[in-house]
């Protein structure tokens, strides 16, 4: 195996190789002259006949005061990846390039061709404080004292296999029909490319492109303290389901009458500021609600207890009832009673009004339609938001239990059963921000139940 670092410079062909940076309407980077009104035609037919030859879907989408326009579905696993044309010359590009012979792979900005045995997959730098992707490049490519010659554009790093029928790696600037097929930023793109694989399926070349990346990728970490990873498909942001509020500040904004804690509120900041990851969202608003279990589990113990050596049937020399109070006096490490799932329970019993939660959960059609769709999320425990008359408070905090142990991978309350890892970046972990909006919500709800008056003289 040989490893190589190549500065492309001086080669003028390999250049022009560079991903040409074409937004996926294929109309904004590549300036290309205008087609007459036969050759719109003559390309629109083209166009639909190699999208039927490779038996693609090509649809053609009505537009309220502008003209029909096209969008083209490549073949991704067992779904499609559209790519939608925002003008009429775009046809024309994508027409230049054959996008018959790609799929796409995963929800990852990546193609494969398994007829010419390729993986091209877009990577880039994970976030290291305010540490921009291009000085992390800089590093990686060993240019840090030179920041005047480094050149993204010219940089291609290239591991060839120790044997055959293995592939050849290399990380280098996009190719041109990686950058007409995807979405390409107003910079260089640097992607990991496979060569000489042997593919002949989309779950075949996903694996690999993973087993390749997580490896290399891991390696380099280790060897230049640059943590790359590969990117993910472009999507819009799964955004809050709450409405957009429109306060009026200058009447509705008080002086501060009451004051939080330091803990639970820096953790609060946290989740709001975690955008794009769902699980440290989560996470952290949960943590705001654990942060209270002490106080509010110790209420529901002792209530516990005073119902227990109330009933005229209890017996101190009978092991049985001993039992009892034991098990309601159970002290966790965090110095609350009981186990984790009643310790939620029990705050948010005391801190979240029933009327108030049903309301919030109904109050956006999107959340209500959620959570009232049989057999959705079976993993975890429904809210039975159409009987009216229930009390939602327990079976919200059983929900985001639930969750929770997925996402840390606990079994310590018998009822969770075998539960498999809730991954960062898998497309479960994507579809949890209508339960982040119920989290915050509880965590605010916990907050100001725990906040104290505002003290004159801090």
């Amino acid at each position: 195996m040989s490893v190589m670092l190549v500065s492309m410079s001086d080669d003028k062909e390999e250049v022009s190789t560079r991903g040409a940076e074409v937004e996926a309407a294929f109309d904004e980077e590549e300036v290309v002259p205008p087609l007459s009104s036969q050759e719109l035609t003559n390309a629109r037919v083209e166009l639909a006949a190699r999208c039927k030859s490779a038996g693609l879907t090509l649809e053609e989408r009505s537009q309220t005061e502008h003209p029909p326009s096209l969008r083209l579905g490549m073949k991704c696993g067992r779904d499609f990846r559209w790519l939608s044309f925002g003008s009429d010359e775009g046809i024309a590009r994508v027409l230049s390039i054959p996008f018959e012979k790609y799929v796409f792979l995963g929800d990852y900005e990546a193609v494969c061709s398994y007829q010419e045995g390729i993986v091209e997959a877009a990577i880039r730098a994970h976030t290291q404080g305010f540490m921009p992707s291009s000085y992390q490049f800089r590093r990686l490519f060993d240019n840090l004292g030179r920041p005047d010659s480094f050149d993204m554009g010219s940089v291609s790093l290239i591991v060839d296999p120790p044997e055959a029928g293995m592939p050849r790696i290399e990380i280098s600037p996009a190719s041109e029909l990686f950058g007409k097929l995807l979405r390409s930023p107003a910079r260089v793109r640097l992607t990991l490319k496979l060569t000489n694989c042997r593919i002949s399926n989309h779950d075949q070349a996903l694996a690999l492109l993973n087993r390749t990346a997580n490896s290399l990728f891991f390696q380099i970490d280790l060897l230049s303290d640059v943590a790359l990873m590969l990117e993910r498909e472009r999507r819009r942001s799964t955004v809050s389901t709450r409405p957009a509020k429109t306060p009026d500040l200058t009447n509705d904004l008080q002086y501060p009458t009451t004051e939080f804690d330091d803990a639970p509120l820096s953790l609060y900041w946290y989740g709001r500021s975690a955008f794009g990851m769902p699980l440290l969202q989560f996470l952290a608003f949960y943590q705001v609600i654990e942060f209270y279990f002490p106080t509010y589990s110790k209420a529901e113990a002792q209530r516990k207890l005073k119902a227990i050596l109330k009933d005229p049937t209890f017996r101190g020399d009978r092991d049985a009832d001993i039992g009892k109070l034991l098990s309601t006096i159970y002290i966790s490490r965090s110095g609350a009673f009981g186990d984790e799932r009643s310790q939620l329970r029990a705050t948010l019993m005391e801190c979240v009004d029933s009327s108030t939660l049903r309301s919030f959960l109904e109050a956006d059609d999107n959340r209500r339609e959620f959570y009232s769709t049989k057999g959705k999320d079976a993993l975890y425990h429904k809210i039975p938001l159409s009987n009216p008359t229930a009390d939602l408070r327990n079976d919200a905090a059983d929900r985001i239990y639930d969750i929770r142990c997925r996402i840390v991978h606990t079994k310590n309350d018998s009822r969770d059963g075998e539960l498999d890892l809730l991954l960062p970046f898998s497309a479960e972990a994507q579809k949890l921000s209508v339960d982040i909006d119920l989290v915050q919500y509880l965590a605010q709800a916990v907050l100001i139940a725990g906040s104290t008056p505002t003290r004159r003289n801090p």
